[in-house]
């Protein structure tokens, strides 16, 4: 059930990653500026709510949470067709969607990687990873052409209601899953437990070390992306179907990493690999 919803949600997943931008892009005529703006504040959300989202998920039961992430994702990406429909929507309202993303992928992104530990034993969880970016990965091939296929006959508002149905049946299934959550009771205040929760990171050079790369790779990466919708339909004159069959080409590598990941890791290590 878990890597079917994940494998849906990837699928809807990619339909965002194209039609948002697109929208921006080809129906609102957004500027560098404006394209760049919606990536800050969909950014903006990790940056606000990381630290607070990890103590408060200690305290909470882990699967309502990601339900509830599924369910709010699809209710936001709805809201982009709707508003498209009556003639209100707006880089502000994109803007809004952005920022939902952003939080929901905080929240309910770190409340899965948890359930995940609660369904998978310890010794299989490099497994169960490399099966989820199999799933990820599949997405990343024919998700974008797919979605580049259904932009190009409808638009990408419209895409984005195929996006909320997906995400409707990734909550569905996730609903069915049968967890025993035991919920620690706290015994430090809220704030105490940030601390202490910053003081083991910073203690831990691995830790530090993961943050900062993952911090420099988030800078390029970001960076491309503000200009590469723009880049691709102004400069280079793509149709949405064409940028959608480039995208293909980015879960290529990724499945024949996926593929080979669990077998090379057992042969090196996690950390060499």
């Amino acid at each position: 059930r878990l890597w079917t919803s994940i494998l849906i949600s990837s699928f809807g997943g990619q339909l965002t990653l194209l039609a948002i931008p697109l929208t921006a892009a080809l129906l609102l005529h957004a500027t560098p500026t404006e394209m760049a703006w919606l990536t800050a504040i969909e950014i903006s959300a990790f940056i606000l709510l990381s630290l607070p989202t990890g103590v408060w998920l200690d305290r909470r039961r882990k699967l309502p949470v990601y339900v509830a992430g599924e369910s709010l994702l699809a209710l936001a990406v709805a809201t982009v067709p709707v508003a498209w429909a009556l003639d209100l929507l707006s880089m502000g309202w994109l803007y809004v969607v952005g920022f939902t993303i952003g939080a929901v992928h905080t929240i309910a992104g770190s409340a899965a990687q948890i359930v995940l530990t609660q369904i998978v034993p310890r010794e299989r969880l490099v497994e169960a990873h490399a099966k989820n970016s199999l799933a990820t990965s599949t997405a990343e091939v024919a998700g974008p052409g797919a979605a580049g296929v259904l932009i190009g006959l409808t638009s990408a508002p419209v895409a984005l209601v195929a996006d909320a149905l997906l995400l409707s049946a990734s909550a569905v299934i996730l609903k069915g899953l049968r967890l025993h959550e035991v919920v620690h009771e706290a015994h430090e205040r809220f704030v105490v437990s940030l601390r202490a929760g910053l003081a083991f990171v910073a203690g831990n050079r691995l830790l530090v070390t993961m943050a900062c790369i993952v911090g420099g790779w988030q800078l390029c990466h970001n960076t491309a992306l503000v200009v590469q919708i723009l880049f691709a339909t102004r400069e280079l004159g793509l149709s949405a179907g064409g940028v959608g069959a480039c995208y293909i080409a980015l879960g290529c590598g990724t499945i024949i990493a996926s593929t080979a990941g669990n077998r090379l890791t057992k042969r090196i290590g996690p950390g060499p690999a």
